[in-house]
C-alpha cells in the first residue's frame, strides 16, 4: 500500500521550482544540456576549477545535447553531460544519486574511454587533449573531509603531476553542511563561494538566496520554470523519480528480509533475482487500483502484454 500511495504522489504532485528534485538526473542533464543553457553548464565547471585555483574557460560547446525524444532508461551507457572548452578540453558531468565505492571505477572507465575516443584512427598521441570528469553524488564516496576532492595522476615519492590529461572531480553532496560553512563563508573569497552557491543548490537552497550570491542563478530560475512547465519533459522526469523510489525500495525490503533471515552472503545476488517476482507484485497491486496499463508497464519493466495476464 505504501508502494501504491508514493506512486500515485509521484505522478499527481504538482512540482515546482521550490519542491523539484536538483539531483534528478534527467532535470540536471535538461538544465546543463538543453540549447541555450550553455552558460549555466559553463559557470558551473568554473565554479569548480575555480575552487581548486585552476584555469577556467571562456565558452564551451556541448556535444551531447538534450533530446526529449532520447530514451534514458539505459542510464548505464551514458555521460550525463559531455562538453569540450575553447582549448579542447572534454569535460564529462554526471551525477549520481546511489552508490559505494565501485562508482569510483565506473569514473575511470568512462573517463579512460572519453579520453580514448578522442583519437581517431591514424592519428598521433600528441593529438589527444586532457580529459575532466566531475562526478557529483549523493553518497559518501571517500574518506575525505572536503565536499569537493580532485584525483589526478602523481609520481608517489615526489608527488609530482604525471601529465594534466587526466582529472577527476568527486563532489560529495551529503559532506555538505549548511550550519557549519554558513560560519566560515564569510571568511572565503567569491571565487570559493561560486562553487559553494552550486552545492547549495544541489541541496534545494531557496533560489532567491542564490540569486543573490550569484546572477547565473537568474537564468536558471527561468529554466527551471520552463522545465517544470514543459509536460513531455515532467512526464520523463516523473518516470525518474518513480524508477529511483521503486529501487531504493526494493534494496531496502531485499536486505531487510535478509537480515530477518539471518542472510550475510549472496545479497545482490538475491536482489537481482527478485526484481522480476517484485515488478510482477507491484504490477498485480497497481493493476487492482485501476491505474493505466501503459504506466506500470513504464514503471516496471513488464510489457502490456505480461501486465493484461496478470
Amino acid at each position: 500500500m505504501k508502494d501504491l500511495e508514493k506512486l500515485k504522489q509521484i505522478l499527481n504532485e504538482t512540482v515546482t521550482i521550490n519542491n523539484l528534485n536538483r539531483i534528478n538526473d534527467y532535470f540536471i542533464r535538461y538544465l546543463f544540456s538543453h540549447e541555450g543553457n550553455e552558460n549555466i553548464a559553463l559557470n558551473f565547471i568554473n565554479a569548480v576549477f575555480k575552487d581548486l585555483d585552476f584555469e577556467t574557460f571562456e565558452k564551451i560547446e556541448i556535444l551531447n545535447p538534450f533530446n526529449i525524444a532520447e530514451n534514458y532508461n539505459e542510464k548505464e551507457s551514458i555521460v550525463d553531460i559531455k562538453a569540450t572548452t575553447e582549448t579542447g578540453i572534454t569535460v564529462l558531468i554526471e551525477i549520481q544519486s546511489r552508490g559505494n565505492e565501485d562508482f569510483i571505477k565506473r569514473a575511470l572507465y568512462y573517463w579512460a574511454y572519453n579520453y580514448s575516443s578522442s583519437l581517431n584512427r591514424g592519428s598521433f598521441y600528441d593529438e589527444l587533449k586532457p580529459t575532466v570528469s566531475i562526478n557529483i553524488t549523493n553518497f559518501i564516496l571517500t574518506n575525505e573531509d572536503k565536499v569537493h576532492n580532485c584525483y589526478v595522476l602523481k609520481e608517489l615519492n615526489n608527488n609530482k603531476i604525471l601529465t594534466d590529461h587526466c582529472q577527476l572531480h568527486f563532489i560529495e553532496l551529503p559532506k555538505f553542511n549548511f550550519k557549519d560553512i554558513n560560519k566560515k563563508i564569510e571568511n572565503l573569497d567569491n571565487i570559493h563561494k561560486e562553487f559553494i552557491s552550486w552545492v547549495k543548490f544541489f541541496k534545494g537552497e531557496d533560489m532567491s538566496n542564490l540569486i543573490k550570491e550569484n546572477t547565473i542563478f537568474e537564468e536558471v530560475e527561468k529554466k527551471c520554470h520552463t522545465f517544470v512547465n514543459n509536460t513531455p519533459v515532467m512526464d520523463k522526469y516523473k518516470k525518474r523519480e518513480i524508477d529511483a523510489y521503486f529501487f531504493d525500495r526494493s534494496i531496502e525490503l531485499d536486505l531487510k528480509k535478509a537480515k530477518e533471515e539471518g542472510i550475510t552472503e549472496g545479497i545482490e545476488q538475491g536482489i537481482e533475482q527478485g526484481e522480476k517476482n517484485k515488478a510482477i507484485s507491484i504490477a498485480r497491486n497497481f493493476k487492482k487500483s485501476g491505474i493505466d496499463i501503459k504506466i506500470i508497464s513504464e514503471n516496471t519493466g513488464l510489457s502490456i502484454e505480461e501486465i493484461k495476464k496478470l
